[in-house]
């Protein structure tokens, strides 16, 4: 594999890349145990919804390809939404997508696409980046100047609710 290494190319999606992007962000939600979250035609939805989102300029995917194959990939998104939207900056960028094929990782794609991603969210004026990190992702978000925040989640299928109401 390590030959393989000095063929990657580093560049910018297509539109006509995105169903691979797509098959890649499905591998990404299986691998991590959450395939069971998705919609039967999640696929369909990502592809229609990411193609809308590129012909609107608002996101973007930057690539590792090996002999002309998609094997890496970082997606980056401009969103407004609450409570976001209602700050004198509106807008923040949405750093997602993150996927390397297995026999790929372990090289510095992710470090080098997401690198790629801020620059481009530089050049559309993004003042904040927001995304969510894996336990095994978080050093390289780390090393790119990402801190922990003040959000919290809850799961309602582990929720226990109170029962004396």
């Amino acid at each position: 594999m390590l030959g393989a290494m000095n063929n990657i190319e580093y560049g910018v999606a297509e539109i006509d890349d995105l169903p691979r992007i797509v098959e890649m962000k499905m591998a990404m939600f299986l691998e991590a145990g959450h395939g069971d979250l998705l919609a039967k035609n999640a696929s369909t939805i990502v592809l229609e919804d990411y193609k809308r989102l590129y012909e609107n300029k608002v996101a973007s995917h930057f690539v590792a390809r090996s002999n002309g194959e998609i094997v890496a990939s970082v997606g980056v998104f401009i969103k407004s939404d609450l409570p976001f939207r209602y700050y004198s900056s509106p807008t923040y960028g949405f750093i997602g997508d993150v996927y390397v094929v297995k026999n790929y990782r372990q090289n510095g794609m992710a470090m080098r696409l997401s690198e790629d991603a801020l620059a481009w969210l530089r050049l559309n004026e993004v003042k904040t980046v927001r995304l969510l990190a894996s336990e095994g992702a978080r050093p390289i978000y780390e090393k790119l100047g990402f801190m922990a925040s003040d959000e919290m989640a809850v799961s309602y299928t582990h929720l226990t609710l109170p029962t004396n109401r």
